[in-house]
């Protein structure tokens, strides 16, 4: 199987959260999905949503308190326009809409102040194509209140709105306010949506959550459609090698502020004679199509062009060890996140699937900042 590998140059910023096919969804959606009345058009474990506009700020955060994962972001507006979009938040969709489908879209709020004349803090909420002239439908206000409560609207779409640009758009303009959004949830085919925004199926799920609420993805990961395998701030990794091949290190310069030295002082019989193994938090199935981003740099490399040689490998953690996916990739001396695609060309069981990166195919010292496994659509 042949890696598509794609380099991205970059400087610290944050992390983090992930999504899934409304065709296809994840186990952990189905789950979700079971619970509710119509399709599941969106991942609910997921706050990293895009945003734009002005004099506005915009911070996630965990809090056990919050109802439907302990996870919300909060939005602090500095001056009311009469254009609520001038603030907008996205919240991607993962299925298509057709014409004369009915769409409700459920999320948990509140307001911590807003200056208008009830005191209540306003959001438009509006289901669009997001591209130029933006169509939509359902366009709709939700007040709130002091308390979290759950809202929901619901909406026949007028229009189609294709999956790959399809959004639910969150407009806060409207007002000077500061209001905390959590769970949301999307549904199709239903007027109301069954029970108030279940909380992730699992203690890891709820991490993640809440996780997604306190960082960003980097920028090159922030439009991925895809189920995020593991914990990016988790690194007890498998390494192997002699002693001093593997150093731990406090780095601000690089997403989540930790990285790992990997150090080979002679090339080894084999690559993998110093390496890591990182587990993921899910089973892969053939088939399923995949995305490995690595944040990376080279301290020192004796190769022929500088950079450093680090070998791929998908695996299983069980001698021995069957895999797919083998292949090379280079790392230069400043900071870099390298994306790799392959499609699973044989199942690994859950607890068993890894991601295998060697080091032992030259003298070189590499850093490995966070790892980020996607299951995509494609």
């Amino acid at each position: 199987m042949t890696w598509k590998a794609i380099v991205t140059s970059f400087v610290a910023a944050a992390l983090i959260a992930p999504a899934a096919n409304a065709q296809n969804l994840s186990a952990k959606l189905k789950e979700l999905d079971a619970q509710l009345t119509g399709d599941l058009l969106n991942d609910p474990t997921r706050l990293d949503w895009a945003e734009q506009g002005a004099n506005y700020k915009s911070e996630g955060f965990a809090d056990p308190a919050i109802p439907g994962g302990g996870a919300a972001k909060r939005f602090a507006i500095g001056a009311a326009s009469p254009d609520a979009w001038t603030v907008q938040a996205y919240v991607p969709l993962l299925g298509n809409i057709e014409r004369g489908e009915t769409v409700t879209i459920g999320f948990w709020g509140r307001a911590v102040e807003a200056a208008t004349k009830d005191g209540q803090g306003t959001v438009g909420v509006r289901v669009q194509d997001n591209v130029s002239p933006w169509p939509g439908f359902g366009d709709n206000t939700v007040k709130l209140g002091s308390k979290w409560e759950w809202h929901e609207v619901s909406a026949t779409a007028t229009v189609r709105i294709p999956r790959r640009t399809g959004v639910v758009t969150l407009q806060l303009g409207a007002a000077k306010q500061t209001i905390e959004i959590g769970q949301t949830i999307v549904v199709k085919g239903a007027a109301k949506i069954v029970g108030a925004a279940p909380a992730p199926a699992s203690p890891n799920e709820q991490a993640l959550a809440s996780l997604s609420a306190q960082f960003e993805l980097p920028p090159p990961l922030r439009e991925t459609r895809g189920e995020l395998l593991l914990r990016p701030d988790q690194r007890g990794w498998g390494h192997s090698g002699p002693p001093g091949a593997f150093t731990e290190l406090e780095n601000q310069a690089i997403w989540l502020g930790k990285a790992t030295r990997f150090t080979v002082t002679e090339k080894g019989e084999n690559r993998w004679d110093v390496g890591t193994s990182i587990r993921l938090d899910q089973g892969i199935a053939a088939g399923d199509h995949l995305l490995v981003a690595i944040a990376a740099r080279s301290e020192s490399a004796q190769t022929a062009d500088g950079n450093a040689v680090v070998g791929i490998r998908v695996q299983s953690s069980e001698p021995p060890y069957p895999g797919f996916a083998d292949n090379l990739f280079k790392v230069g001396p400043s900071w870099q996140l390298i994306r790799v695609r392959t499609t699973a060309t044989e199942a690994i069981e859950a607890g068993k699937a890894t991601i295998a990166l060697h080091f032992a195919e030259a003298p070189q010292v590499v850093d490995i900042g966070p790892v980020y496994v996607f299951k995509t659509e494609e």
